[in-house]
């Protein structure tokens, strides 16, 4: 009997303090990985389809041809010049998708190739954001049957300032 009123006691307890599902749901609500429009940033034009679901899964993000045809295309706009040759490292690119294949909020950081923040000649900063926010074959999330914004990320390897397939 004792046993089961202190299982009684620690099953009410641990109801107690526990938080309800509804605000735990809440609780993280556009607060991990949303990125908010800035308008020093971000195109006035481009718009989320429904910016309450914007999914995270960028697995479900496609490129028309796939990593191949995407990798070309970007290699194909890609102008090397020879003061981009000190630069070792990598651009980590995230942007949405939304609904109507069209892209926006692209945010971006440089990393060196032990992926710590970095500076890259700005010329060649500019270049890479200017060559891919030009990629228009992306085709957006279906998830549960409807159209979905979604995220995605590009990370582009660069050695001696020139673009290394995967």
């Amino acid at each position: 009997m004792k046993k089961f009123i202190g299982f009684v006691v620690i099953f009410c307890f641990l109801l107690c303090c526990d938080k309800p599902k509804s605000l735990k749901a809440n609780t993280y609500e556009n607060q991990i990985g949303d990125t908010s429009f800035n308008p020093n940033l971000d195109n006035r034009n481009f718009k989320l389809c429904d910016s309450t679901q914007v999914l995270h899964k960028r697995a479900l993000v496609k490129y028309k041809g796939g990593t191949k045809a995407l990798e070309n295309d970007l290699i194909s706009q890609f102008n090397y010049k020879s003061k981009y040759q000190s630069f070792n490292g990598y651009f980590f690119i995230r942007f949405v998708v939304n609904c109507n294949d069209e892209t926006g909020r692209f945010r971006m950081q440089i990393l060196d190739q032990n992926f710590k923040s970095t500076n890259c000649p700005k010329e060649l900063e500019i270049h890479i954001l200017k060559i891919t926010k030009a990629l228009k074959n992306w085709n957006h999330a279906f998830y549960k049957g409807k159209a979905m914004d979604c995220y995605r990320f590009l990370i582009i390897k660069m050695e001696k300032g020139k673009i290394i397939k995967a």
